[in-house]
């Protein structure tokens, strides 16, 4: 279930161990850990699915209970005093959170802080550049620990300062992505992504790809998935974010954002003839893809719906249920109805296996919004589709925002003129 996400993501690859000889010895080759697939959710973003679970209406009462107990038992064990703070404020947790709780933490957090910045001046006094930057590290890791969003920022800043070498600096700016995400900040997280840019060309492969997986995931948060397809597709054989999202995660919002935006040739060879895809145990998503390829109209409605509730259940695409479904519904209509220039509402409702009163619905309103070429004839209760060319319908659509744009103008110089 994607809002209870384990320390360690399952393995999802077939192939898990392998040997390769180096001199007259073998050695052991992880092929998972290689990958990214072994690598942990950070904590913060495990806490994050957890909160997840607790607002989410859709989420049983047991579950909600379970992440509830969850976030609290492991705040009070890593003395996460700013996130209890944080998580108090944004969820109304009085009750459960004392203020005596949250003054002992920030008593042991402060012992703890003094401590490293001990470690930090004997460093600074005493050692090399390596091991001062080791100690303002360790600094950044104890801050993120306990949740301290403002602190973490300020010392990772520090921290690289102190850091010459792209690859540490860069690690350090998945770091605040990683904040920003689990604070659902996107201002954090867009800076983030920002800066690793003007790192990224003098950095290794590996780093390139994690990239593209912490700039898809913002993508998808802000809901461009034209640009998140684009950069989770390229992921999908070198995925290596584990400490961001689990693989089986990753390949779920890979599908959901792709599958709006791809053509039938490319759903075809990037999705369901994908390795990655079919081994990564998606079969809702994977069943919806599908049911489109092969023109399966009868059961898409019943595998866009199951697609749609397990989409409720991961914070990254929660909020875009109904963006999805309704980009899915254009596609199939409009898929269906290039095979004819006029079918009947019964004969296409028996199709979908939807009522004609709601096809009905639905093609009122995709109509009325210009998201489908065709009209309702509703004394023969047919369907007539028309394919003008696109130069055409981009004309008349220049003209309509064109027609607006000059309304609003001369309202706003009315106002002026008063």
């Amino acid at each position: 279930m994607p809002t209870s996400v384990s320390p360690k993501p399952e393995k999802q690859r077939d192939v898990t161990h392998a040997h390769v000889e180096e001199g007259d010895g073998e050695e052991d080759f992880n092929l998972d850990e290689e990958l990214g697939l072994d690598i942990p959710v950070d904590p913060l973003l495990t806490l994050l699915y957890k909160r997840h679970a607790v607002t989410s209406p859709y989420t049983t009462a047991e579950e909600r209970e379970e992440a509830k107990a969850f976030t609290l038992q492991e705040a009070a064990t890593h003395q996460m005093e700013p996130y209890l703070r944080f998580i108090r404020e944004a969820l109304g947790w009085e009750e459960d959170i004392q203020e005596a709780d949250l003054e002992a933490m920030q008593a042991v957090n402060a012992k703890r802080v003094a401590a490293l910045d001990a470690a930090v001046e004997d460093a600074r006094q005493n050692r090399g550049d390596s091991e001062v930057r080791e100690a303002l590290l360790a600094k950044c890791t104890h801050y993120a620990r306990i949740g301290d969003l403002e602190n973490c920022l300020a010392s990772i800043e520090v921290c690289a300062k102190q850091t010459l070498a792209v690859g540490p600096r860069l690690d350090l700016i998945f770091q605040r992505i990683r904040l920003g995400f689990a604070f659902s900040d996107n201002d954090v997280a867009a800076d983030g992504i920002r800066d690793a840019h003007r790192l990224i060309n003098s950095s290794d492969w590996e780093r390139r790809n994690r990239l593209k997986v912490y700039e898809g995931i913002y993508y998808i948060f802000i809901r461009d998935f034209a640009k998140s397809s684009a950069l989770l597709l390229d992921s999908v054989t070198t995925f290596a974010s584990g400490e961001l999202i689990s693989f089986k995660d990753f390949i779920f919002v890979t599908l959901i954002a792709t599958l709006p935006v791809l053509s039938r040739a490319d759903l075809k060879k990037r999705i369901i003839d994908s390795p990655e895809v079919i081994s990564a145990g998606v079969a809702d998503a994977y069943g919806l893809v599908s049911a489109i390829y092969t023109c399966d109209y009868g059961s898409t409605f019943t595998a866009l719906d199951a697609v749609c509730q397990h989409q409720r259940r991961l914070i990254y695409v929660s909020s875009h249920v109904n963006y999805f479904f309704r980009g899915v519904r254009v596609l199939v209509f409009t898929q269906f109805l290039d095979s004819y220039s006029s079918v009947t509402l019964q004969r296409m409702a028996t199709t979908f296996r939807i009522p004609v009163k709601v096809l009905d619905q639905m093609l009122g309103t995709i109509i009325s919004n210009e998201r489908i070429t065709c009209r309702v004839d509703r004394v023969s209760d047919s369907i007539y589709t028309y394919r003008g060319d696109s130069m055409n319908f981009d004309y008349h659509r220049i003209i309509k925002n064109g027609d607006l744009l000059l309304n609003r103008i001369q309202k706003l110089s009315r106002l002026v003129d008063m």
